[in-house]
């Protein structure tokens, strides 16, 4: 996963600097707040409420939101037409929209694994039909989208939403001049290194870490292993991100 600056981010532009009330974005309806079998809420992405009706769906809005490619996140969208397996026309809407920085387009559908099987015949029925959305209007918009995909708990999986809470909330709470510190630092590391190592005989261990959240989202360093980072985990400078201006680099964050 590619982590780095997103319209969370606080070094965003200038325009950045002035509050707009977010709104639901391109979502076709607003979920109950309350359901006895689920957890409900939403998040936000830049001015965009995000909705999830499951923990599995906010963990794949959180996952997301800490990928740098993506720059637009919307949630209810789109609703789209399918024929079953009748031959009856029916309607899917999918949990989350995003928008890639190259303008790919992705609608994604959210289950648990063990239902992906039948996921996947749906989602084959979906681009059958050319992915036609359906307006709140009425109107149809053949291939709203360019591909669709069903993301699983095998892919959010809880080390993954944890790694993600973490650089999402990062970007507008890490304090520039200890990111410089830690940039310093791990340059003069060899091979690599254990989170905790950065920790070591520093006054502020929060301020500290969330430099490193910070310096992994903006891909100067990575964690050696998949799985979820802690202090034990290995960390290593990612060589081919740290130009011989990075220190320069890291002032403008």
């Amino acid at each position: 996963m590619k982590y780095c600056a997103s319209p969370n981010s606080k070094q965003s532009s200038a325009a950045s600097t002035y509050w707009h009330e977010p709104d639901a974005g391109l979502a076709q309806r607003a979920p109950p707040t309350k359901q006895a079998k689920t957890a409900r809420g939403h998040t936000f992405f830049g001015d965009v409420v995000v909705y999830h009706e499951s923990e599995l769906e906010h963990r794949v809005s959180t996952i997301l939101s800490a990928y740098c490619d993506i720059v637009e996140i919307h949630s209810q969208y789109p609703k789209v037409e399918y024929v079953d397996a009748d031959g009856v026309l029916r309607t899917h809407t999918f949990d989350f929209f995003i928008v890639n920085r190259d303008g790919t387009r992705i609608a994604i559908a959210v289950k648990q694994a063990r239902k992906k099987a039948a996921m996947d015949d749906l989602m084959g029925r979906i681009v059958a039909n050319g992915i036609t959305g359906i307006e709140k209007d009425g109107t149809l918009v053949p291939s709203i989208a360019d591909a669709v995909f069903v993301a699983t708990n095998l892919e959010a999986s809880f080390a993954c939403f944890e790694n993600a809470t973490a650089i999402v909330a990062s970007r507008p709470h890490h304090d520039d001049a200890e990111c410089a510190v830690v940039a310093k630092l791990v340059q003069r590391m060899p091979g690599s290194f254990r989170f905790g190592q950065l920790l070591l005989n520093v006054s502020t261990p929060a301020k500290r870490r969330t430099a490193i959240w910070r310096l992994i989202d903006l891909r100067l360093i990575e964690p050696v292993n998949d799985g979820r980072v802690d202090e034990l985990s290995l960390l290593r400078v990612s060589r081919p991100a740290f130009p011989h201006d990075s220190i320069n680099h890291l002032k403008g964050f």
